[in-house]
């Protein structure tokens, strides 16, 4: 019950500014965009009783309102009347638009009370009932996102790249995310590396038998006098094995060059992550939302200024990208991000240009 409650208030807080802002169906009608302007603004009550007024004023067989039930699920104060539209608009209207975001919301719902399985089912009904979605990418996002917290890293993976195939060019902030998710999964290069035997350079000479001790063994050394307690661990023919082995100069390397008068090669660097990442001219941030008008866009980060937040927007076209802090390395953001959701907001680390 505890568990629930934390759920309701993180739904109630960040769903007028953060989830409607990044939806997949935007409102068509203009009572559902006056509704959800008035719950960004902070004007929750009469947003939801203006919904409340359509779907009273609504015959349940009218157009309008599988679409009012979903924006008053989007827009409800907690999880539990969330949940319970979704519901009705999934069982009662599987045909309306807005039943296969529905689903995506109702896995969404399940993820953050923890049910990873009630999240998949809900996911995978996505492509099997609605095979031409517009909302198959995103699935495939949140299916790649569970199996990750599953641990089933390969299957994570699979469902991840099938998001990156299916979203389009256009969805900048969606195929962002999926790209960020991706870097848990091995690159198909290093896989390959790991798979290639190791190439023998032909200037190395063959390595030295190696030399083990025991009690019972004796061999002779160069100077003819008894070596106790050595032992060849394996055995090489007589012309194989110098009787005198001098101390000999480290093989040469494809790097360097033998004739004395050349330049000497220096060794390769290794540059660490987070500088290439300063040095390519870009920082991480936290991404809280991202909006078609830049007032909108403005008017949240504004709000985030107030309580202390180093917002911004980001962006001079569509869509504007509300954006908190800027950060050296990935791991500075992600601390700032569990920092962000412990005051219950949502967002995701995204790599920002230098300014």
């Amino acid at each position: 019950m505890f568990r629930w409650g934390i759920l309701a208030g993180a739904f109630a807080s960040c769903t007028a500014t953060m989830a409607v802002a990044q939806t997949t169906v935007r409102p068509t009608d203009p009572v559902f965009v006056r509704a959800q302007a008035l719950v960004s603004d902070g004007n929750g009550v009469a947003g939801r009783a203006l919904i409340d007024s359509v779907l009273a004023a609504t015959q349940p067989s009218a157009r309008l309102y599988p679409e009012a039930l979903f924006w008053r699920a989007t827009l409800a104060s907690n999880a539990a009347d969330a949940e319970s539209d979704y519901k009705h608009l999934v069982v009662d209207y599987p045909l309306a638009p807005q039943a296969e975001d529905a689903l995506l919301r109702l896995a969404q719902l399940e993820l953050a009370r923890g049910d990873r399985d009630g999240a998949l089912s809900h996911l995978q009904r996505i492509p099997r009932d609605y095979p031409r979605s517009k909302s198959l990418a995103r699935a495939s996002y949140w299916t790649a996102r569970v199996l990750f917290e599953k641990n089933d890293i390969p299957n994570a993976c699979a469902a991840n790249a099938n998001a990156l195939s299916r979203a389009a060019a256009d969805e900048i902030e969606l195929r962002n995310q999926i790209q960020y998710q991706g870097q848990r999964c091995p690159s198909p290069a290093a896989s390959v590396a790991s798979a290639k035997p190791p190439t023998v350079d032909a200037t190395t000479p063959p390595p030295i038998p190696v030399v083990a001790a025991t009690a019972s063994s004796t061999i002779k050394t160069a100077g003819g006098s008894a070596a106790k307690d050595v032992k060849p661990v394996d055995t090489v023919p007589a012309k194989a094995v110098s009787p005198v082995l001098p101390t000999l100069p480290a093989p040469a390397t494809k790097t360097e060059v033998s004739s004395a008068s050349a330049p000497i090669v220096p060794k390769t660097t290794i540059v660490p992550k987070a500088a290439t990442a300063s040095a390519s001219g870009s920082t991480y941030s936290v991404q809280v939302a991202a909006y078609n008008h830049k007032p909108d866009a403005s008017k949240l980060a504004a709000s985030l200024v107030k309580r202390g937040y180093a917002a911004r927007v980001d962006g001079d076209s569509v869509p504007f990208r509300v954006r908190i802090g800027r950060y050296p390395t990935a791991g500075d953001a992600e601390k700032a991000l569990a920092k962000i959701k412990a005051k219950h907001m949502s967002g995701f680390v995204v790599r920002a240009p230098e300014r």
